[in-house]
């Protein structure tokens, strides 16, 4: 009866508002902690975690372990490029905390990203706080308006001919 939710992340500027929204949320949630820094940055927050938080720190995983945590969980919070394309297969909500660049070229990708999935203001919303593009409140997390993003961006990804298929159309085209 939890609501269960991965954490893999770099330090997030609203780690600790997030963990407070899932304190006081009435939904018991259980924050999945992958090892390495989001264990880190969760353990300097700890004593922000209490009421219907349960926070489990994860050993290191495989791939295939994290591709399973991926599919098991009703949200997942990501970063880096693969993880973020593992989890949009994975068909579930996400937030991914784009890996920061002196040029601030990051905000462009997530912007790319969020624009390419056609998300819902809400999860733009969150997106921006989560990656410190604004300073305001963390916005709620609406999983069911985020589901229904992440289940079509899904069956877009699904849609498209494979790398390869498109690599022999390429080479055996007439030129």
């Amino acid at each position: 009866d939890e609501r269960l939710i991965s954490l893999f992340c770099y330090e997030p500027p609203a780690l600790s508002e997030l963990l407070q929204q899932l304190a006081a949320d009435p939904t018991p949630t259980r924050l999945l902690v992958t090892s390495g820094r989001a264990t880190e940055a969760v353990r300097h927050h700890v004593d922000a975690a209490h009421g219907s938080l349960s926070i489990s720190h994860l050993p290191s995983l495989t791939q295939r372990q994290y591709d399973e945590l991926l599919w098991a969980c009703d949200l997942n919070f990501v970063r880096g490029e693969d993880s973020l394309a593992r989890a949009c297969l994975a068909g579930k909500p996400l937030v991914w905390h784009v890996y920061p660049q002196h040029d601030n070229a990051h905000y462009a990708k997530l912007n790319a990203f969020l624009d390419v999935t056609d998300a819902p203001e809400s999860l733009r919303q969150f997106h921006r706080v989560w990656n410190g593009l604004n300073d305001e409140s963390l916005p709620a997390i609406d999983t069911e308006a985020w589901q229904v993003a992440a289940l079509q961006g899904r069956e877009r990804l699904l849609a498209q001919s494979s790398l390869t298929d498109r690599l022999m159309e390429f080479v055996t085209k007439p030129r």
